[in-house]
């Protein structure tokens, strides 16, 4: 793998976090990124043809009218964001005839996109295209600490004034708000230790100790029966489902593919359980398997992983 692709294949693991904290959170995650807007449902950016690939698109309501807000996020440096911005701007606005206001977020140091984008011919400007720049580095950590802001936690390691006590604050607060639900709990700390982990904010010492905390929650979230159960119940999903198609298919051959493609959907679930910043990953590398006893062979070896580097390894040579 080149150190291009795997910069992109980071871009990639640091854009799905960044993505996955918005969703179901919306209505209370959004006036952080732009404040005033009230969020009224997220548009479906599976239509907008490649090359275009917009990471969210939101039908919200600003300044008493209804806007597209669209949010693109940065984890390094790029000089081609902001045209790349202007195109999906004009497309949005073409497709829904409403005001767009484009944001880019900066989670870590990076050079940041200059606005406006313009295009002179001579002395005549013949393009001007304004956005939206936020950098998380430059908002205080303390205060999202303060708003008790839980759904946003994940991200405080690259916010300013982030340290040893306030981020055991926010775990403390994690872990009493999604008691109920330990997946999700499990979720965002492993999202919280890989923002700290690339976070340069939080001292070298701190962020240590940070982590030993962080591994045993990992500990636990392996051992939790809940946990268990749930990953076995994903796996016997897929294996049930991959026979039933493979049943409709009404051969032997048939049968087959479909135990495999089952297979391939429970390495997926478990994948997305235990490091799900590597599901776009499994999902890419997981078709070219379709021997059942290497992918029973990857389910368990996935879940028995302690280090997401193991795993993205793993992944990346699934076909070797």
């Amino acid at each position: 793998m080149s150190n291009g692709e795997e910069q992109a294949g980071q871009q990639q693991w640091y854009d799905t976090i960044l993505k996955s904290i918005l969703e179901g959170e919306e209505a209370t995650l959004l006036p952080y990124f732009l404040d005033g807007a009230k969020y009224i449902e997220t548009l479906d950016i599976e239509v907008i043809r490649t090359p275009l690939r917009v990471d969210r698109v939101y039908k919200v309501r600003y300044r008493r009218k209804i806007h597209i807000l669209h949010l693109e996020f940065e984890s390094g440096s790029n000089s081609e964001t902001r045209y790349r911005l202007l195109d999906y701007h004009s497309y949005l606005f073409r497709k829904y005839k409403r005001p767009v206001i484009s944001i880019i977020v900066y989670p870590f140091e990076a050079t940041i996109a200059t606005s406006p984008l313009e295009e002179w011919s001579g002395n005549e400007c013949i393009l001007f295209f304004k956005f939206r720049t936020l950098a998380l580095r430059e908002l205080s950590a303390e205060k999202y600490l303060k708003k008790h802001a839980v759904g946003i936690y994940a991200l405080l390691p690259t916010m300013q004034g982030a340290n040893l006590n306030l981020l055991n604050k926010a775990i403390d607060e994690m872990v009493k708000y999604y008691k109920d639900n330990d997946t999700k709990l499990a979720q965002e700390i492993r999202w919280l230790g890989i923002m700290l982990r690339r976070a340069t904010i939080v001292p070298q010492e701190e962020k240590h100790m940070i982590e030993e905390r962080l591994n045993m929650f990992d500990e636990l979230f392996e051992n939790d029966p809940k946990m268990k159960k749930l990953l076995a119940e994903r796996e016997a999903r897929g294996k049930a489902e991959g026979k039933a198609e493979g049943k409709a298919e009404g051969e032997a051959r048939g049968e087959a593919r479909g135990e495999a493609r089952g297979l391939q959907t429970a390495v997926i679930s478990t994948v997305e359980v235990r490091f799900p910043p590597l599901k776009p990953l499994a999902q890419e590398k997981v078709k070219q398997v379709t021997d059942p006893e290497r992918l029973n062979l990857l389910i368990k070896e996935i879940s028995a992983a302690s280090d997401e580097n193991i795993v993205r390894v793993m992944l990346s040579l699934i076909a070797a």
